[in-house]
């Protein structure tokens, strides 16, 4: 039996998540937003093109996703997954970071350098300085050409569900990042960011189910369907076999009891961690959105409660080799290199601009503090071989 979780909003929560629904929505609003915000009939001079002006569809960048980041990049925080110094918190990651390179010293009188391409997807945005990956010509265990990504090879700029044939056409009114059900005037939310439907370029799974704080996304729950909607491009990732499975159940009595290396003494009411996500079996509104300031804590509760690609990688980019939300490369994550202040490299200058490595919750994670020095990869959540 599906689990289910009710929600509960306060009126002043509510307008702030959304936007003062009906009057004041928020750009995208879980559909197709306004025409000019991303075309420009005739690069005007009160909505002139930003890239090139022969660009595709006249669109306002030269490209889409150079198109998307004229409003999703910038300073950390809000909206924005394409920064200058890394420092967005994003459960979805930077973008920030698949174009930084960062090296130190790997302690034996060596210098390592971690390359920004290996952190992340790699999209095509002329006017960021964004480009193909050089090393994979196609997407990792799939064949989608790596010059053809970008932000919508997997998002949907206007935003349809099910190619606008779910529930009769009806009007899309709410996000489906925000965690609200469908309103009872007959319209319906979109997809969880906009995430594309199935039939939508290449992929072949509905969208994912899953529910955000707001904008930021800073705090997500997921609920079904990820992995099936990334194998649409790593279909050869679906070997269950010679490849880490994905939507099995989460190992109960380990993942819960699980504190950090060595200890064990967990409890399912304070066991979930934010760095090593899950999904919770949920389809539909009832899905916790988790809106309030407190972070959801809950840990497996049943074996509708599974691994998904998301709980060891992050979509977008992060500091880490394959966007992993932590690093895979070292012993003791508190030796990461990307957190080493020798002097060596250029991680502390990343560090002191502002970078964030690891975080969860919507707030840098000390992992010597959290864990302890002597933690080691935290695969060990639902593995417990330290």
């Amino acid at each position: 039996m599906r689990k289910t979780y009710k929600i509960s909003l306060i009126a002043g929560a509510t307008m702030l998540v959304m936007g003062f629904a009906g009057s004041a929505m928020a750009f995208h609003g879980g559909g197709v937003a306004h025409c000019d915000g991303c075309h420009s009939m005739h690069s005007s001079a009160d909505n002139p093109r930003v890239g090139s002006p022969t660009s595709a569809d006249l669109m306002k960048g030269s490209d889409a996703s150079s198109t998307c980041l004229n409003c999703h990049s910038g300073s950390a925080g809000s909206y924005h997954i394409a920064t200058a110094n890394g420092g967005t918190m994003s459960q979805g990651g930077d973008f920030f970071w698949v174009k930084t390179d960062y090296s130190y010293s790997n302690g034996r009188g060596g210098v390592v350098t971690s390359v920004g391409e290996s952190h992340g997807h790699n999209i095509v945005a002329a006017d960021y300085q964004f480009i193909a990956d050089g090393t994979n010509a196609t997407a990792p265990g799939g064949t989608m050409l790596s010059g053809t990504l970008g932000c919508t090879s997997c998002h949907d700029p206007h935003g349809q569900v099910a190619g606008g044939t779910d529930a009769g056409s009806a009007a899309i009114s709410v996000s489906g990042s925000y965690g609200a059900a469908d309103p009872v005037d007959g319209s319906i939310h979109g997809n969880y960011r906009l995430l594309g439907d199935d039939g939508y370029n290449l992929i072949t799974s509905a969208a994912p189910v899953a529910r955000a704080n707001g904008s930021s996304g800073v705090r997500v729950q997921y609920g079904t369907g990820m992995s099936d909607w990334c194998l649409s491009c790593h279909s050869a990732f679906a070997d269950n076999v010679n490849m880490h499975p994905t939507d099995i159940p989460v190992p109960m009595a380990t993942y819960n009891g699980y504190v950090k290396t060595g200890d064990f003494t967990g409890v399912v009411a304070t066991a979930y961690d934010e760095l090593v996500p899950f999904e919770r079996g949920v389809d539909d509104g009832s899905l916790l959105a988790d809106v309030a300031t407190a972070a959801y804590t809950v840990g497996v509760e049943d074996a509708n409660d599974v691994i998904t690609c998301l709980t060891c990688h992050r979509a977008h980019g992060s500091a880490f080799e394959n966007g992993l939300r932590w690093d895979p490369t070292t012993e003791l994550i508190a030796e990461s290199g990307i957190l080493k202040t020798d002097g060596t490299g250029n991680v502390g200058a990343l560090m002191a601009a502002g970078a964030k490595p690891y975080y969860a919750n919507g707030a840098a994670v000390d992992v010597a503090v959290k864990y302890g020095d002597h933690q080691r990869s935290l695969c060990n959540k639902c593995h417990a071989k330290d």
